[in-house]
């Protein structure tokens, strides 16, 4: 059996993610690393401390930095958002990126059976 592709995301995602306000992630592209299918499983590596199974909601949008470049107040017309705030912050993990460069945006959900989340926030969560 094959390994399954990963994704990892840094510190104070993981909760968003898991309520469903994060569907959507922004990456410098690397082949292999970030093309991910429609309906592909894969696991979501959150520092926070879980390892948590995604499903890949559409195929990667791949393309320069400049051509993902979208407006906010468009998310939900294009399922994600890319601006100049957002390049700037994610350049503080890919030194001497450029709007050239080729970026990827991946679209995820949590992993649901039956419309129901195999991990969500309860009542109890702070």
């Amino acid at each position: 059996m094959a390994e399954m592709k990963r994704l990892v995301f840094g510190e104070g995602l993981m909760i968003p993610s898991l309520d469903g306000s994060k569907r959507f992630a922004v990456r410098k592209y690397r082949e292999g690393a970030h093309d991910f299918s429609k309906d592909e499983i894969i696991i979501g590596e959150f520092k926070d401390g879980l390892n948590i199974l995604l499903h890949i909601t559409e195929d990667t949008k791949k393309g320069t930095f400049q051509s993902l470049k979208k407006p906010e107040r468009d998310l939900n017309k294009n399922g994600y958002y890319f601006d100049e705030w957002y390049f700037d912050n994610l350049a503080a993990y890919y030194p001497n990126l450029t709007w050239n460069d080729m970026g990827a945006i991946v679209f995820f959900e949590v992993l649901k059976v039956n419309d129901v989340s195999l991990v969500s926030l309860n009542e109890y969560a702070k």
